[in-house]
């Protein structure tokens, strides 16, 4: 069983380039720590504990970025997860607050507020990585998003008052942001090990975009396009996390330079739809339904193994297509449904896929 899920960072760079690797690779970009204690049957802490999940698990990557954030945010650790639940200080303390009014009420605010500084933010954890890094195991790296990242400093009512109200405010906080943004993003796809880029930025959520098309084409849209630059000069692929429905701006994002899509959340768009419309233009990865089919209560291995096989069978065909859940691999997952995840992936994942 190890030696089938041997590393391999080409199966998912072949992937996003529309090519069949030996299988489909599994994708997801996030496992709470406490699921992977559980499968590995001890604590996971230290980097290379994760590094070490990651290649048992079966990915062909750790996604592992500079540890850092902004003023009114919870401290995200390089592995994803935050600071305090990495080091299983509390379990619930992964949860990040975003109601309430940021720090960064009025532009005075901004001189009050300590920004981060692209130049000495912690890369450290990603050095240590590359020293322990199993063959065939690539890191993929990025930064947060600078939608996400300039409504949570305000507060999300704030922010939505000052798009009417000031909304060069709105546009002086997201430059601020997106500057920082690139500046780290030029840092870290220099470091060893790094194999692909990665930017995570809610953009909607199941029934709609948080703000108008208009909004963050204007704002956001052009610091998503810089960013893919920089990941494409480092000749890296450009990968993208959002949650929510996004048909609306679908179109912008491959314009912008997108190659692969993150995680397509079941709620809000039909995967298939998705590969029906866009299959040709962008990677897609996903979606085994965290609402039912690998939820703690309620599905089943039996489930997960034809959800699986359903999305492979469709979706896998001539590339494209990376096997992962609807958000991550969150510590309410059952085992025995991760593992049978893995396993119809090795039943059902392997090139030429089966019709």
């Amino acid at each position: 069983m190890a030696a089938v899920f041997q590393p391999d960072y080409h199966r998912l760079l072949k992937t996003i380039a529309h090519e069949e690797p030996d299988r489909v690779p599994l994708a997801d970009f996030q496992a709470d720590t406490a699921m992977k204690d559980q499968f590995m049957g001890r604590p996971i802490r230290t980097i290379a504990d994760h590094v070490a999940f990651q290649a048992e698990a079966g990915f062909d990557f750790i996604y592992l970025r500079a540890n850092y954030d902004y003023p009114g945010t919870t401290p995200v650790s390089s592995t994803g997860t935050m600071r305090s639940f990495m080091y299983s200080i509390a379990p619930d303390s992964e949860t990040v607050g975003t109601y309430g009014p940021g720090p960064l009420q009025t532009r005075a605010d901004a001189d009050k507020i300590e920004w981060p500084d692209p130049e000495t933010v912690d890369v450290s954890d990603m050095l240590q990585a590359a020293k322990v890094l199993p063959p065939g195991l690539g890191i993929i790296t990025g930064v947060g998003g600078v939608f996400t990242r300039t409504w949570i400093l305000m507060g999300y009512e704030h922010f939505s008052t000052m798009l009417a109200d000031d909304v060069d405010f709105v546009a002086e906080t997201a430059a601020r942001v997106g500057q920082i943004q690139c500046a780290v993003m030029r840092r870290v796809v220099k470091l060893p090990g790094v194999v692909a880029a990665w930017y995570g930025d809610d953009l909607a959520y199941t029934e709609s975009l948080l703000v108008s098309p208009k909004i963050l084409r204007k704002y956001f849209f052009p610091w998503i396009e810089e960013l893919a630059g920089i990941a494409h000069a480092a000749g890296f692929p450009f990968i993208m996390h959002s949650d929510g429905r996004l048909w609306q701006v679908l179109d912008d994002l491959i314009a912008l330079g997108v190659n692969a899509l993150h995680p397509i959340e079941p709620k809000a768009m039909d995967i298939y739809e998705l590969k029906r419309r866009y299959g040709d233009k962008i990677a897609i990865f996903g979606n085994v339904d965290l609402g039912y089919t690998l939820t703690e209560g309620q599905g089943t291995p039996e489930a997960v193994r034809a959800e699986v096989r359903k999305q492979i069978k469709e979706l896998a065909p001539g590339g494209g297509y990376g096997l992962a859940s609807g958000a991550g691999i969150t510590r309410y997952v059952k085992l025995e449904n991760f593992l049978a995840m893995r396993e119809a992936l090795l039943e059902y994942g392997t090139y030429p896929i089966r019709q």
